[in-house]
């Protein structure tokens, strides 16, 4: 099955989501959060101000995208992304041993070892936004964090490796699909498209 088979509806939720963990990765390594000491200031703190910006706009299209998760026809539907039937996960273990022995699963909006990774990845946006929000209800602007607001900014942090780990492993599988002819990325990026 072809990547073009991604519905549209599919292809903007996955570019916005695209854009927004993107820049969220990019932002957290310049920007300057609330601590303990002096307050941030300068470009370090607007950038955080940034950061919470993309943050809630990436935590509406979270949401979204589970919502239309529920009710989608394609490989974003909530039985692609997460395989629990019998053949379903026999799916999935086929495609892993392929893989080992350097065969690249197809791919496209379908469900076995790409839904898996889709959906591992969308469990791991859906932390880091809805963490992200929790930190964003909590913490005051000008006083130090409370408590509370620590230990969830801890989880967002730990959460955050298995974001950029998703992140690079999509980015780089996705152009190797690319290489190998699937014409993935022309294919997920054609917004035009039906």
């Amino acid at each position: 099955m072809s990547a073009s088979t991604w519905n549209r509806g599919t292809r903007w939720l996955h570019g916005g989501l695209a854009v927004t963990v993107t820049l969220q990765l990019l932002l957290s390594l310049v920007m300057q959060a609330p601590g303990d000491g002096p307050p941030p200031a300068g470009l370090p703190a607007l950038l955080f101000e940034a950061h919470e910006f993309v943050g809630l706009t990436a935590l509406a299209i979270v949401l979204l995208h589970w919502g239309w998760s529920l009710f989608a026809a394609d490989g974003a539907a909530l039985r692609h992304l997460f395989p629990l039937s019998r053949d379903a996960r026999a799916e999935v273990v086929a495609e892993l041993r392929a893989l080992l022995r350097g065969r690249l699963p197809e791919g496209g909006p379908r469900g076995g070892l790409p839904g898996l990774v889709h959906g591992l990845g969308l469990l791991a946006v859906t932390g880091a936004a809805v963490s992200g929000a929790v930190i964003f209800a909590l913490l005051p602007e000008a006083a130090p964090p409370p408590a509370p607001a620590h230990t969830v900014m801890e989880a967002h942090s730990f959460i955050a490796f298995f974001v950029w780990s998703y992140w690079a492993g999509h980015v780089a599988l996705a152009v190797i699909h690319q290489f190998a002819g699937h014409g993935t990325l022309r294919d997920m990026f054609d917004l035009s498209r039906r």
